[in-house]
């Protein structure tokens, strides 16, 4: 809750690189009722979702169905958008990381604010890369037989 006594709140940003499962309907519910149950007591809320159309994972997807990224995650993401009518949804916006010019210009804000005070660096890092965790991993982290199929390699 803001100082102000607004009510934000927001779902995680599904990647769409499949279609929605019961699990995204579930987050999106549960917040939809949050939402509905502090507009009941009069407090202004926004409520806030969206997709995420920008990681490997919706790249490799896309490839499998033999779509162009953008056509794939287009369809997909407009499932996700589409999930506001069967569920009852009252979300009062929806952004798409790709495709929303309001997306673009908070990203270009914080990039900047984060380069002003020299938040970034270069340096070269190899690592172990689970592309469905999409994080890195040091081999003591990895249970036995858990196989990761690349090996990413950043060079800045």
């Amino acid at each position: 809750m803001a100082a102000n006594g607004n009510f934000y709140i927001t779902t995680a940003i599904p990647y769409v690189n499949a279609q929605p499962h019961v699990g995204h309907a579930l987050e999106l519910v549960q917040a939809d009722a949050a939402a509905r149950h502090r507009r009941l007591r009069g407090q202004p809320v926004r409520f806030l979702t969206g997709t995420d159309d920008h990681a490997l994972k919706n790249v490799t997807a896309a490839r499998a169905a033999g779509l162009a990224v953008r056509e794939f995650v287009d369809v997909n993401a407009a499932r996700f958008r589409g999930l506001r009518e069967p569920l009852g949804l009252s979300f009062d916006d929806f952004i798409r990381t790709s495709a929303d010019a309001r997306h673009r210009v908070g990203v270009e804000r914080l990039w900047r604010q984060c380069a002003d005070r020299g938040d970034f660096y270069r340096r070269r890092y190899e690592g172990l890369y689970c592309t469905g965790c999409e994080q890195f991993y040091v081999s003591e982290e990895l249970d036995e037989g858990c196989a990761l199929s690349i090996v990413w390699r950043w060079n800045w």
